[in-house]
């Protein structure tokens, strides 16, 4: 037998969730109730709020419905609240994503390109996909090889002005960020918008990563980097697998292992800047992200001493990469490197 075998009479499944506001999940609604229709189910879509009342709201109203199933997302409930409904009706699937691993990569990704100096705009902390968003984020950078990174999270809207708000906050420090990753891309081309009005060049000067993969981050300018989140995916998925229970039908667990296929993937586009590879123009010469702290440092008139107290490095370490950076450069010392580097954009004052 099939195991999506279509029933002779028409049935219903529920769908519980957030289909309204910036942060929705139309894309994978969309997904189920297509899935859903095409094997003989008719829908009823509940949106799930943007609270945890209203979480429960939809779940009572589900929950006295006549639907064979129900599939839902949860952003305000907790696992024991989560659990306990659950328990109460048959053949219910949870569709959530798996938001650790969509901080973690976007962490490693920054991380792999050079920046230390990092700084993450969060969703409101009251849902869990924020909070779980930021924990994977701060698990890749607590590694041992990364815990020369500096971080700094700030709370903000899921809204163009929200992230707009943010971008001028981290603008405004006396040490700015050359990363930031935002949790939702309307927030991340807030902030590009806010960084034109400063006349702050991305990637050039700080590098943006968003989350979502909205249709207008592919239309800005730069285009927007990141992290796509796989909703049709997972709601054809999570609806195939809740047909699957209402028909008794059990799958081999490679085919319940297909899940591990739906994790979130970086899209990268022109708004993140590799700085482990700044070239050199007209040269194959590449200025190391260290050898760059240096010559940045030089030209605040710092000693050689006094980079490697800021740094946290020897003096000798310091003056073995200003050595290298100089000669890269093509440069007669010190000091002309440093003015090389300026003409050709590697540094500022």
């Amino acid at each position: 037998m099939d195991s999506l075998t279509v029933p002779l009479h028409r049935r219903r499944i529920g769908i519980m969730a957030e289909v309204l506001g910036d942060a929705n999940h139309a894309a994978m609604v969309d997904a189920a109730v297509r899935t859903c229709e095409s094997h003989g189910f008719s829908t009823l879509v509940v949106s799930s709020g943007t609270s945890e009342s209203e979480e429960r709201y939809a779940w009572e109203t589900l929950s006295r419905s006549d639907c064979d199933g129900l599939l839902m997302t949860s952003e305000y409930l907790d696992n024991d609240s989560l659990a306990r409904l659950m328990s109460t009706r048959q053949h219910v699937v949870l569709a959530n994503l798996h938001n650790v691993h969509v901080g973690s990569i976007a962490a490693e990704h920054l991380i792999s390109q050079g920046h230390r100096q990092i700084a993450v705009v969060t969703g409101p902390q009251h849902r869990f996909s924020t909070q779980h968003r930021t924990e994977g984020f701060l698990k890749q950078t607590d590694k041992p090889l990364w815990r020369n990174v500096s971080l700094e999270t700030i709370e903000a809207p899921f809204s163009f002005k929200g992230g707009a708000h943010a971008m001028r906050i981290l603008l405004s420090k006396k040490i700015q960020p050359t990363a930031v990753f935002f949790h939702h891309d309307i927030m991340a081309l807030g902030a590009m918008a806010a960084c034109k009005e400063q006349s702050i060049r991305v990637p050039n000067d700080v590098s943006i990563l968003g989350c979502g993969d909205i249709d207008a981050a592919s239309q800005s300018t730069p285009g927007l980097s990141t992290i796509y989140l796989p909703l049709a995916a997972l709601g054809k998925f999570a609806a195939t697998r809740l047909i699957n229970q209402i028909n008794g039908v059990r799958l081999a667990p490679s085919k319940e292992s297909d899940s591990k296929l739906l994790v979130p993937t970086v899209e990268t586009r022109n708004s993140v800047r590799d700085i482990t590879k700044t070239m050199l123009p007209g040269t194959d010469s590449v200025v190391s992200t260290r050898e760059r702290d240096c010559l940045q440092w030089a030209a605040k008139g710092k000693t050689s001493w006094e980079m490697s107290q800021i740094l946290g490095i020897s003096e000798s370490t310091i003056i073995y990469h200003l050595r290298n950076a100089t000669k890269k450069l093509d440069a007669a010392n010190r000091m002309h490197a440093v003015a090389k580097a300026l003409k050709a954009e590697l540094i500022e004052i």
